[in-house]
């Protein structure tokens, strides 16, 4: 996480996705976790099943799982990875200020380096959008959605094609 890997290993061989629950996980080369993807299912419910012993949600979610087993075609979807790490939050003793100091001064520098990135790379991996959430399982890490608008094929293979040209290009700014 956050630029500290080995550089040495193929580009084709860097990503794996693993598909639960309607989201792809990412995991690098060494099955470390480094991020979401949620696609666009852009489900029409009422297009679907007329079971009305079925609710909306039990619909949508059958109809997701069998657009992931036809390995249908989606517009993009959110790309969820760790930014920065903030190491301030949750410490039960004082910390020095000058610590506190320096530790934003690098996230601020880390997340002008995402922002430059994004602004120089828009364009040719089609994000349309960023937002910046806190992690779930840590506090003290911030994590940023790249919205993604580019035709995708669902399916653990055929995602990791098309998500692995923007992956390289993250790892290779040491963003991932």
């Amino acid at each position: 996480m956050f630029g500290i890997r080995r550089k040495n290993k193929e580009d084709d061989n860097l990503w794996k996705l693993e598909y639960i629950d309607s989201i792809y996980k990412v995991y690098d080369w060494d099955r470390n976790l480094t991020g979401y993807f949620f696609p666009n299912y852009d489900v029409n419910i009422d297009n679907y099943y007329s079971d009305k012993s079925l609710t909306d949600h039990e619909i949508e979610d059958k109809i997701i799982e069998q657009m992931n087993k036809e390995k249908k075609s989606v517009k993009g979807g959110n790309l969820m990875l760790p930014m920065i790490k903030l190491q301030l939050l949750d410490n039960t003793e004082g910390m020095h200020l000058d610590y506190v100091i320096s530790k934003l001064e690098e996230n601020a520098q880390r997340t002008r380096i995402w922002k430059q990135w994004i602004e120089d790379n828009y364009q040719e991996f089609k994000i349309i959008g960023s937002s910046i959430y806190t992690a779930r399982e840590d506090r003290n890490i911030l994590s940023i959605v790249l919205g993604i608008d580019s035709e995708m094929i669902l399916g653990e293979n055929e995602l990791c094609n098309d998500l692995r040209p923007l992956l390289n290009r993250l790892h290779q700014g040491e963003l991932i």
